[in-house]
């Protein structure tokens, strides 16, 4: 213990000795005169720039992609829950259509999200809209 004391006082003594070298050089300020437009923008969100703004669609679109990135773990999700009714049937005989129900709507919402998607995407081919 004495030793690591030892360390430690001498370890910041050295430094406090190279720090106070350190301030002792003289130092140097420059100072000069520029003029710049100054304008009041908000402040970028979105992953925007300072004074760029954003559109209605391009919100929508940042919406649904958000859908779609958090979609595959709701469905997992919800079959896990279905899953959990099912080890329930033992102790509650109407588990077993509670369960059959989660599964079955998280399947079903998932393949009518992918079908809307791509139909989305294939109006947006067609008419040759953002990304195409």
């Amino acid at each position: 213990m004495k030793k690591i004391f030892l360390f430690l006082i001498l370890f910041l003594v050295f430094n406090f000795t190279f720090a106070q070298l350190e301030l002792k050089k003289p130092g140097e300020v420059a100072v000069t005169w520029t003029q710049a437009t100054i304008s009041v923008c908000p402040p970028g969100i979105f992953g925007k720039e300072a004074c760029e703004f954003f559109s209605i669609l391009e919100i929508i679109q940042r919406i649904w992609n958000f859908i779609l990135f958090i979609a595959p773990f709701v469905l997992t999700l919800e079959i896990i829950i279905g899953g959990f009714w099912f080890l329930l049937i033992t102790f509650k005989p109407d588990a077993r259509d509670i369960g059959w129900r989660y599964i079955k709507e998280a399947v079903v919402g998932y393949f009518v999200l992918l079908i809307i998607s791509g139909v989305f995407t294939l109006i947006r081919f067609i008419l040759g809209g953002p990304g195409f």
